[in-house]
């Protein structure tokens, strides 16, 4: 009975194919790639007399008739061109036109202005005021030979350029964040003014007084929201199974930048064991500070140990040449992480290749 009822429904099936009922062209499983062909473009929408509006291209193109179609056969749909997408895009990039830079960020003006703001509050830079509703927001006056502690400012110092004053001058930011071209994203703009120390200079001018400080605060920003949110994701659970996660990149200044998503106390114990293991000499360090003082021109291994006598009777003084050839691996907590750098001295960074260098080798040996 079985093959008799299979046979009838392969007949049956077969007739109404034959008829066109199921996948003719006006059958249920009809092809409906070419119904495009058919749409109709609708006219533009007519904006008011003295409504504001920003113009739109459209999303989606349709082109014109490029090519007459000479036979009447059966269209086929081309297939269509592949979308290359990058799976390391950033979500927040700087961007440049002309004299013009900002950050371009993937996220509403809404979403993005408290990560900026937090920006501001992690490198202690005092806000004078703000306003969210209008994603603006304008900092204190600050000095760089008054705060030379201030990570931020440690960073941007070489963007003033040589042979520009630093003392007895004073600077500000003013921020303002606008939506894009498209309503999911959002454009960061600063703007930098100085004036003398105790000035009376209070207008904000048209463009900054310094481009370059202006562009390493942007940079900085930049380099500040991409690593917040990548370290987001990573719960405190697997942080602490994985040890510190560390992100190695570079400030506004050109500088490299290894930041551990950590606090001080884990951060400070996994930079002293990287340094031994990446057999760099430690010969000396100030937790208070978060540094530690390495010598570059002497290996750990290399190092010569003192014997018995040698330890009881020596002098634990160094010799003035070798505090000379020191380098400062620098430590400092910005908000929930923890960002290292290698600096000649607290007012000055040291050779950006040899920086690298160091911090490669750190990179590679945390645990």
């Amino acid at each position: 009975m079985k093959p008799v009822l299979g046979a009838l429904t392969l007949a049956l099936l077969a007739g109404l194919s034959g008829c066109g009922y199921l996948a003719g062209e006006d059958g249920y499983f009809r092809d409906r790639g070419s119904d495009y062909q058919g749409v109709v473009i609708e006219p533009r929408i007519d904006i008011p007399a003295g409504v504001e509006s920003k113009p739109l291209g459209d999303l989606l193109p349709v082109p014109g008739q490029t090519q007459a179609q000479e036979n009447t056969g059966e269209f086929e749909l081309p297939r269509p061109q592949p979308m290359l997408v990058s799976a390391d895009a950033a979500e927040f990039s700087l961007q440049q036109n002309g004299s013009t830079r900002w950050v371009q960020a993937q996220r509403s003006a809404a979403e993005a202005w408290p990560l900026v703001r937090q920006f501001w509050n992690d490198y202690q830079v005092p806000v004078a005021s703000e306003t969210p509703n209008l994603g603006q927001l304008q900092t204190d006056w600050i000095a760089f030979d008054l705060q030379a502690d201030n990570p931020l400012l440690r960073r941007i110092l070489p963007a003033i350029g040589e042979g520009r004053r630093v003392d007895g001058q004073e600077h500000r930011f003013r921020m303002r964040i606008e939506p894009g071209v498209e309503g999911a994203n959002s454009e960061i703009y600063v703007t930098q003014m100085s004036r003398s120390q105790g000035g009376t200079r209070d207008d904000w001018p048209e463009n900054s007084d310094n481009a370059n400080l202006e562009r390493a605060v942007l940079a900085e920003i930049e380099t500040y929201l991409n690593q917040t949110r990548s370290g987001a994701s990573i719960t405190s659970l697997v942080a602490a199974q994985a040890g510190p996660r560390a992100v190695l990149a570079r400030d506004g200044a050109g500088n490299p930048v290894l930041t551990l998503q950590s606090d001080f106390n884990r951060a400070w114990a996994a930079i002293g064991q990287a340094l031994s293991q990446a057999d760099i000499r430690i010969a000396d360090l100030n937790r208070s500070s978060g540094v530690y003082y390495i010598d570059l021109a002497q290996s750990a291994s290399s190092q010569e140990k003192p014997g018995f006598f040698g330890r009881l009777f020596g002098r634990d003084e160094e010799p003035e040449d070798d505090r000379a050839q020191r380098t400062e691996v620098r430590l400092t907590a910005v908000g929930g992480s923890v960002q290292v750098t290698v600096d000649e001295s607290i007012n000055s960074a040291a050779d950006p290749r040899v920086a690298a260098d160091v911090l490669e080798r750190i990179q590679t040996n945390l645990n």
